[in-house]
């Protein structure tokens, strides 16, 4: 038997309730049947609607047209369908679909005697379509159908019912039914307001005087009014599929992470912001994609909690870990601290051999006080400069964290700080009181500095900045800087907690030439450990006892044990000039590939803290595009790359051949205007943008 299923619902997306509106008096669903009826291959049909209480009003039309109706899930449409057709034990299945109101029984019959005729498991009029859209009709074998239904999992495979067939070419032989005449361009299917009145003008013309009208009427009455034909082929065919198709990627990307994004929604409602760092925040990459947690990491690898393995192309732990993750030679030295106790009544002697090494690798230090984050090193520093000088401004640019003194620049002002890292910083909870005291100035724009040092410098604390980033200080800049300083008696401030390490074994300044009075450090400085410092002259430092600096777990053994170890084996393994050089063949990758496939990019950042923005209205989307192109490869990139001592040229190759595949992917969804149809995550909702 060859039974006839209509799949049909009142509650569509795009044009709701379209199967109930009336033309000559009756719904397009009785039209439709009214045609289906004259299909002399079909032996029976069968209208499969969803349990929802809208479609009641479709069982009761079918009663009262003697049509059997089946009633099922919603949104699983292949059970429906394959319940459906349960009850009456067809042999073949043609699917036919409510929003083809000109079904042509013809068609129906001819396809049907192709595909037995083929011996087929599969035939239609859509595989290559010649047919206007709107004509589709679908034939496969009863046992297709269950095989689908029982081992389908796709989205898109349980939305639509013949997708795990097409799927699988190699188990199911598909025919393909075609016209003599391409007509695919003509759109007579019922999705959108403009498809209703189309439908309505060839019912009203043809329906009275013929109700059995042909679809060589339909092209007649088109050729006579051609303003028919073009009334609305702006809508793309099967724009549905390609929504499912997204909901696919989704499915199999969180199906991969399940775990992962299972405790991403769970920290939502926990954390307030989901993370400790906005810069680890899933949302700040591609949210429902980014993985999030990790359950162990080693050398230039990271395992999620879900057990997959990923090459580690991107933040290297935010720059925290120079030489890789779990390095032997650092953790050794730490789990023997930890062994002989890490915190006591007493201070740990390791402190004093710290401050030692680092007095030793900058020689104009004379002092250190040690701390265990960035930020809170950078407050001790200025808290410092500010004690040392009995003075309130600071003058600075870049960024420099999250304490008082740095977000009162955006106080009474719009977005002070910008272009200094992260636009939109909310300054709430800093007294209003710290107005005026962080005064933002430009990288390599001596003129900015010397204007506020003109209007300020009798109260300027401090002048703070990083040594580089983005691009390198010009000459007259690092002198000036130091010259405007001595000038308003202002403590010269260089925020190394990004930059050290990378260049030499110390702080970039050493490199740049610059003259600091205190300097600042974290991050590298223990390889993931937590551990910062804050050097500078004696005649400096020695305000921090003037004021109040303390705390409990800045004495405690690891963080200074961990430095120890980190500096140790950088010196051994003058790991600084391999960093450029591993950085240097990712910057070059990265701008060879965009030109290969016309991707426009800007590539910039130091070589070993490099990144690259594309310079597109899209940028977001092609960024998450990327991350996720990446991740199937098993690697974890971003548009960021700090270099680690644990990357090797190898991987280095890795990551280039899967950019340069990921960037053909990019370009070709670009192009085709389909970028949202694969994203199967969400789009970055900030970025970083660094003035310096």
């Amino acid at each position: 038997m060859i039974l006839g299923v209509l799949q049909a619902r009142v509650s569509s997306t795009r044009l709701p309730g379209k199967v109930l509106k009336l033309v000559q008096g009756k719904p397009l669903l009785e039209l439709q049947i009214e045609r289906l009826r004259r299909a002399r291959r079909l032996d029976r049909l069968v209208v499969a609607t969803s349990t929802e209480a809208a479609d009641d009003v479709l069982e009761a039309l079918c009663a009262r047209l003697g049509v059997g109706c089946f009633r099922g899930s919603l949104g699983d449409v292949l059970d429906r369908f394959y319940q459906a057709a349960q009850g009456h034990h067809p042999e073949h299945i043609v699917r036919l679909t409510g929003d083809c109101p000109l079904a042509d029984p013809e068609l129906i019959d001819r396809l049907v005697t192709f595909y037995l005729d083929g011996d087929f498991d599969y035939a239609s009029n859509t595989v290559e379509p010649t047919f206007p859209d709107g004509l589709d009709a679908e034939i496969f074998r009863a046992s297709a159908l269950a095989e689908s239904w029982r081992e389908a999992v796709l989205p898109s495979h349980r939305e639509h019912v013949t997708q795990f067939i097409l799927s699988q070419p190699a188990r199911y032989r598909a025919g393909s039914f075609c016209d003599e005449t391409d007509r695919s361009h003509l759109r007579w299917t019922v999705d959108e307001p403009a498809d209703f009145e189309l439908i309505g003008e060839i019912y009203d013309a043809l329906y009275p005087a013929n109700p059995a009208f042909s679809t060589a009427d339909i092209h007649r009455l088109l050729d006579e009014r051609p303003e028919l034909a073009t009334a609305n082929v702006q809508h793309q065919r099967n724009e549905g599929l390609g929504k499912s198709k997204k909901d696919d990627a989704r499915f199999l990307q969180r199906s991969r992470i399940g775990k992962s994004f299972a405790l991403q929604e769970r920290a939502k409602k926990r954390i307030p912001g989901l993370s400790q760092l906005l810069s680890k925040r899933p949302d700040m990459f591609s949210y429902g994609v980014w993985p999030g947690y990790f359950s162990r990491a080693k050398g230039a690898e990271i395992w999620d909690l879900d057990g997959n393995r990923y090459l580690d192309m991107s933040i290297a732990g935010i720059g925290a870990n120079v030489l890789g993750y779990a390095d032997p030679d650092v953790d050794a030295k730490v789990v023997e601290a930890v062994r002989n106790g890490t915190s006591s009544s007493l201070n740990c002697p390791e402190e004093v051999e710290l401050a030692d090494v680092l007095c030793e690798l900058h020689p104009w230090a004379d002092m250190a006080r040690f701390a265990r984050t960035g930020g809170e090193s950078m407050a001790v520093a200025v808290r410092i400069a500010r004690a040392a000088t009995g003075r309130d401004v600071v003058a600075f640019c870049g960024y420099h964290g999250w304490h008082d003194w740095y977000l009162a620049a955006n106080l009474g002002t719009e977005n002070a700080l910008g272009e200094h890292l992260i636009p939109g910083l909310s300054p709430n909870g800093v007294p209003r009181a710290l107005a005026g005291t962080a005064l933002p100035f430009t990288f390599n724009r001596l003129d900015e500095l010397q204007a506020i040092v003109d209007h300020h410098g009798s109260r300027l604390a401090a002048i703070v900045l990083e040594p580089m980033r983005n691009f390198a200080p010009h000459e007259d800049f690092v002198r000036g800087v130091r010259a405007l300083a001595d000038r308003s008696g202002a403590v010269l401030i260089l925020d190394e907690i990004s930059a050290g390490f990378r260049m030499v074994t110390g702080g970039a300044h050493l490199r740049l030439g610059y003259e600091p009075d205190i300097a600042v450090f974290s991050k590298a400085l223990g390889n993931g450990y937590p551990i910062a410092a804050v050097i500078g002259k004696g005649a400096v430092m020695s305000a921090a006892q003037a004021t109040f600096i303390s705390s409990t777990y800045w004495t405690e053994r690891i963080g200074p044990t961990a430095a120890l170890a980190t500096i140790e084996k950088h010196r051994r393994c003058d790991v600084a000039p391999h960093l450029q050089r591993i950085g240097e063949q990712v910057q070059a990758g990265w701008e060879r590939l965009a030109e290969k496939h016309g991707l426009p990019i800007h590539v910039g950042g130091m070589p070993q803290l490099g990144h690259f923005r594309f310079d597109d209205p899209q940028a977001a989307a092609l960024k998450a595009y990327y991350i996720q192109l990446m991740l199937e490869e098993g690697i974890l990139a971003s548009n960021l790359f700090y270099a680690m001592h644990a990357h090797t040229t190898e991987h280095v190759e890795q990551y280039l051949a899967a950019t340069d595949a990921a960037f053909a992917r990019l370009a070709e969804a670009h192009a085709q205007k389909k970028l949202s149809d694969v994203l199967a995550g969400q789009p970055a909702t900030a970025g970083f943008q660094r003035i310096n």
